[in-house]
């Protein structure tokens, strides 16, 4: 049997949902899909921090203050100086921010309900279970998980052979 291509598969579908979503939100709104992932994060922990933000979407902190630079100049967010942490910046929505936040959550349940179509409530849920079990277990790799285990031949050559 053919090894499934999971990680392709996996890599190819974000792409694809994630420009469909770009699309759409693009259209509508004028903002990206990492730009309305972080205002709808925000309608729910605002005040957070942009280091928070960054754990919470996947990204890298210089890419999360790149698309906060982006998001204050369209007047969507705002951050302020954390009174706790002089380091730190926390992010809260302004009104037009907040007022997309809130109209894109109908754009999100149709777009998953149109990649669900035709599935049954039972393959929804294992879909939803391989998902979360998939990241559950890339998330726990450590540097070391993937290596090739440890034989005493390689390609057919002695390691004993290699070490002269």
């Amino acid at each position: 049997m053919l090894e499934p291509r999971v990680f392709h598969l996996l890599h190819l579908s974000y792409k694809a949902i994630f420009r469909a979503a770009d699309r759409v939100l693009m259209s509508r709104y004028g903002i990206s899909a990492a730009q309305n992932a972080m205002l709808l994060y925000l309608l729910k922990h605002e005040g957070a921090t942009m280091g928070q933000v960054a754990v919470a979407l996947g990204l890298k902190n210089a890419a999360t203050s790149g698309l906060v630079d982006r998001m204050e100049k369209k007047d969507l967010l705002e951050r302020r100086p954390s009174a706790s942490d002089g380091r730190a910046y926390e992010l809260y929505l302004l009104k037009y921010g907040r007022d997309i936040a809130e109209q894109s959550k109908s754009v999100i349940r149709a777009s998953n309900e149109r990649m669900l179509e035709g599935f049954s409530d039972d393959e929804r849920a294992l879909i939803a279970g391989f998902l979360e079990k998939i990241i559950e277990r890339a998330n726990s790799f450590g540097v070391h998980d993937l290596d090739e285990p440890d034989d005493t031949e390689q390609d057919g050559i002695d390691q004993k052979d290699n070490e002269q």
